[in-house]
């Protein structure tokens, strides 16, 4: 900014005979040059205009500020409380302004009445409990903070402002055994290159489906292949909704010394090469010095922090209980209200111990088991689920429930456009056979769209809207499932969107109802009894590959929901005739 613009902006205010929007520029031309008297002039002609301007009332209270008047800052606070006093945006500025003048009390009398106003609202409370804080005033800073983690527990930052203020140990934490109990499990055994001796999950469960969970993991290496496996340890989570905070890492060497020395850092858990991609990271700790006969213990939490669960309320988890290697001791515990219902399988492990109790206002369920034999895992074996006994823990009572609440959550992305409705009017147009019309649909699909998987947050369940998948000529499993849904339902037949899990998984019990189990998507048309898979460009219509064979399916539609299993294809359903005639002349050329 020059000379020469302030002065086109001066004949603006002057031939506009002092247009407000003119002065407003004016006023930071002004300030801009450094022409401070000049700029405080212009702005309080602004003022004289717009009383309500508080961009031009904030300007005045920073000069004011500078200047030392500290009355004059006061009057503008009351003058732009005056004009808006349920702005709460002004009130949390004019607490500020009013801390920086050093009068705490009235400051902390705006964060009271915001309270007052909103006492639901657990950024309030943070926020007085921040002044409290910095006022020194740590006792009652301690109690907003509570009352913030009351209102949202899954918060962690807050839930870390008070292990600072009052460090305690957190229940599900106190699960957690001592060294000396673990480590009189060590065992000289090389028959496997390491083997746990405590495994430990507490996870606890809020009403909104939200969690907490703690772990104790703990694990022996008995030869040098077992330190090199074991020499880095990942910690899924996901930015933005997940906190994971290692609370401890602990090496006993066999001399009795005991070391906390490792490496930490974050990585990416995308599949790039598969073409997917997740927001998900992975927490990795690494111990570079891992001998044969260390023991290591690692300590850490995953917590929600998200402001509300992207499923509703509900909670599910399904978790393998048997690894590679022997297993010392293994414990999950679920600590949930007393008002919410979990629903569990039963899972196939000998000596597995289900324990519940009531505590205060919650149900506590602990599955408990010691001695968990190694898997012995072979080439091509089934899907762990069918070789492992597993727990599988759902607040969902029904697979109805758990279809009309995937239904609600991606029909409105299923609503086709013109140009959708006129492909299918063109690919089906003078056909009445529909085997053709679901061949043609199929193959337009297939053809038209790529493989990629875009799983970010809820888009690992929520598929994009179909408009979407055509313009960018990509999807996963769910796009595809989802616009050859639509298109069949635009051609006037009957079809359903199948939530599978596919048999590599291996399968699981029909109870309880939950969505962790389902890892695809295809899509189905009852009236040919056919699945159709929209990821594959190298089988046939009625071909389907291997993961889809045999797969547990959940079939929904806008009113029905319908749990199947996916049949297997015979020899003669994908068989194959090629016949060659050969002719040999006689010369033998």
């Amino acid at each position: 900014l020059d000379q020469a613009a302030l002065a086109i902006i001066e004949r603006n205010v002057q031939r506009t005979g002092g247009a407000a929007r003119w002065i407003r520029r004016h006023v930071t031309a002004l300030g801009m040059l450094g022409r401070r008297q000049d700029a405080f002039e212009a702005t309080e002609r602004l003022l004289a205009l717009r009383p309500d301007d508080f961009d031009a009332h904030r300007r005045m209270i920073e000069d004011a500020r500078a200047r030392g008047e500290t009355g004059r800052v006061i009057a503008h606070l009351d003058t732009m409380r005056t004009l808006e006093p349920a702005n709460v945006r002004q009130r949390l500025y004019e607490a500020s302004i009013l801390e920086g003048l050093g009068r705490r009390d009235d400051a902390l009398a705006v964060y009271r009445t915001l309270l007052e106003w909103a006492p639901e609202e657990a950024s309030h409370h943070v926020r007085l409990g921040d002044a409290l804080l910095r006022f020194e005033q740590t006792d009652a800073a301690i109690a907003a903070f509570r009352a913030a983690l009351a209102l949202r527990p899954q918060d962690a930052s807050v839930r870390e402002r008070l292990e600072q203020l009052e460090p305690t140990e957190r229940p599900d934490e106190s699960r957690a055994i001592a060294p000396e109990v673990f480590l009189a499990r060590r065992t000289d055994s090389t028959r496997y290159p390491m083997s746990v001796l405590h495994d430990l999950t507490v996870s606890t469960v809020y009403e909104n489906g939200l969690t907490h969970r703690f772990h104790q993991y703990v694990f022996q290496v008995h030869t040098e292949e077992g330190a090199r496996r074991a020499r880095t340890f990942g910690i899924p989570f996901e930015p933005g909704s997940e906190w994971v905070d290692v609370r401890s890492v602990k090496t006993y060497r066999a001399d009795g010394a005991v070391l906390d020395n490792y490496e930490s850092f974050t990585n990416s858990v995308g599949q790039a090469a598969y073409r997917v991609y997740y927001d998900m990271r992975q927490r990795v700790l690494r111990f570079p010095e891992l001998e044969p006969g260390d023991v290591v213990e690692v300590r850490y939490r995953v917590d929600d922090v998200a402001r509300r669960n992207a499923f509703g309320d509900y909670y599910g988890n399904v978790s393998v209980l048997q690894r590679g290697v022997p297993v010392a001791a293994l414990e999950h515990v679920l600590v949930a209200p007393a008002s919410r219902t979990l629903h569990f399988n039963e899972p196939a492990l000998p000596g597995l111990a289900h324990e519940t109790a009531r505590e205060g206002e919650q149900q506590v369920h602990r599955f408990h088991a010691t001695d968990v034999p190694a898997i012995r895992r072979e080439r091509n074996m089934p899907g762990v689920t069918e070789i492992a006994p597993y727990l599988h823990v759902s607040t969902y009572a029904t697979w109805e429930d758990v279809g009309r609440w995937w239904w609600g959550l991606a029909r409105d992305q299923l609503r086709p456009d013109e140009r959708i409705a006129r492909t299918v009017r063109e690919l089906t147009d003078g056909v009445t056979d529909v085997r053709e019309k679901v061949a043609r649909i199929y193959a337009w699909v297939t053809e038209n769209t790529r493989y990629v998987g875009l799983e970010f947050g809820i888009h690992g369940f929520k598929p994009y809207r179909i408009t979407q998948v055509v313009d960018r000529g990509f999807g996963d499993c769910k796009d595809t499932a989802s616009l050859l849904y639509a298109m069949f339902q635009l051609a006037g037949i009957d079809a359903r969107i199948a939530l599978v899990r596919t048999s590599n998984l291996g399968d699981v019990a029909h109870a309880p109802a939950s969505l962790a189990v389902f890892n695809h998507a295809i899509a189905y048309v009852p009236e040919l009894d056919l699945y159709l898979d929209g990821t594959t460009d190298t089988h046939g219509m009625s071909e389907l590959p291997a993961g889809d064979q045999g797969a547990l399916t959940l079939l929904v539609g806008p009113e029905t929901v319908e749990l199947r299993q996916a049949p297997w294809l015979s020899a003669e359903d994908v068989r194959r005739d090629r016949t060659l005639e050969v002719r040999l002349e006689a010369d033998g050329a």
